[in-house]
């Protein structure tokens, strides 16, 4: 039976949302400033690209033994050692003229996003009683998206401002030591009751239980990291994209806690069905060339429905892992999100290139829209479900509980 940490210890949610925040606000704000530092120092493109594979590579090979770990060890713990990792990378890359060293900075940041992330998640899975684990980690992919969202506006902002490449790193390094003195001071390490049984982790081979928010995860970062990557490829004018991207940025933190609420009231199956149905109609019917003003239309469905796949990810992995082992099956989660992301962009990216400029456009939507269906078929035979144990939330209607932040 799957326990829930003591309810007479209160576990603010806010500190751990805020740690979310920085990280991905963070890597927003330096990811366009990298190849300005790199090519100062002589690198090309190819240096380039390989310095943002080499982060995500360590955000994969670090996921799962940091999700053991925290199992053992804590998730605060964690939270303070990624943060100080991170916080570390962002200070002494611009100052860094080596390109190895400035790599093996790369992989600190990895490093640091993965022990975050994969804490943190750990940390919204433990605490999260059912009927609240809709809301909670809607309000998790909210706080995500917004910092992802933010990062590149406010790294320009100061960049304008100060006409200084190394101010947009000062401000992620003050953010992240803010975020680190806060869970010091204000967050709690959640203990859960297990039994001899639960401890010990999740092992790295993936049960059946795991296949769906694996699944969710790995489908999450292929068709994000590819639409980030890859859409401004097409022959959009600079007016077209901008207004494009910020109407997909608005919509995918706009749907999140509205969702979460959905999540808690009818459970994940209806929402998730309902939203790959439309993410696939989405973006197989943006393969047909539609007018501006209707891709825009399309643009904003794939934004707010593509949000909901992480949250709902979370939430079905904290309804079929015991709390004693959510740190592994996190880190394996954050593993195939990291996957996604690497995978994607390449994959996708190649396929654009073997079609010709003609076809790209139908090549990004025509690929996602197919793995999209993909999954909807998988949750549509119910394969998933056989032999697979779930803690079912509560409604929040009948309950007359309110979910906190």
């Amino acid at each position: 039976m799957q326990q829930v940490p003591s309810a007479h210890v209160r576990h603010p949610m806010w500190p751990i949302y805020l740690c979310v925040a920085v990280t991905a606000l963070g890597i927003g704000i330096i990811n366009p400033l990298i190849p300005h530092l790199l090519e100062e120092h002589g690198a090309d493109e190819f240096i380039v690209g390989l310095s943002t594979s080499v982060m995500f590579a360590s955000l994969v090979l670090t996921g799962m033994p940091i999700g053991r770990t925290i199992d053992k060890f804590g998730i605060r713990l964690f939270l303070i050692v990624g943060l100080i990792s991170y916080t570390v990378a962002m200070l002494a890359m611009p100052w860094t003229s080596s390109i190895p060293l400035f790599f093996m900075w790369r992989i600190f940041e990895g490093i640091g996003w993965s022990c975050v992330w994969t804490a943190a998640e750990t940390y919204v899975s433990r605490v999260s009683s059912p009927e609240q684990r809709g809301h909670n980690t809607a309000v998790y992919g909210m706080s995500l998206a917004s910092g992802t969202a933010a990062g590149p506006i406010i790294g320009t902002a100061v960049l304008q401002l100060t006409g200084s490449h190394i101010m947009p790193f000062f401000v992620a390094v003050g953010a992240a030591i803010l975020a680190t003195v806060i869970v010091v001071l204000v967050v709690p390490e959640p203990h859960v009751a297990h039994t001899e049984q639960e401890s010990g982790g999740v092992s790295f081979k993936i049960t059946r239980p795991l296949i769906l928010p694996l699944a969710i995860a790995f489908l999450y970062g292929y068709g994000t990291l590819s639409l980030v990557s890859l859409l401004p490829t097409l022959n959009y004018s600079n007016w077209e994209l901008g207004t494009l991207i910020s109407v997909t940025v608005i919509a995918n933190i706009v749907a999140q806690v509205p969702i979460g609420r959905m999540l808690d009231r009818y459970g994940y199956r209806p929402l998730l069905i309902g939203s790959l149905s439309l993410l696939s109609g989405a973006a197989l019917f943006a393969t047909l060339h539609p007018p501006f003003l209707l891709t825009l239309f399309l643009g904003m469905l794939l934004g707010a429905f593509a949000g909901t796949l992480y949250p709902i990810g979370l939430a079905v992995l904290a309804a079929r892992v015991p709390p004693a082992k959510l740190g592994g099956a996190s880190g394996m989660f954050t593993v195939c999100y990291g996957l996604g992301s690497f995978v994607g962009p390449a994959l996708t990216g190649g396929v654009m290139a073997l079609v010709g400029d003609k076809h790209s456009d139908q090549a990004l939507f025509g690929t996602i829209g197919c793995l999209v269906l993909a999954l909807l078929g998988l949750i549509m035979t119910g394969i998933d479900r056989i032999n697979v144990k779930e803690e079912h939330p509560v409604s929040v209607a009948s309950t007359g509980i309110k979910p906190p932040m």
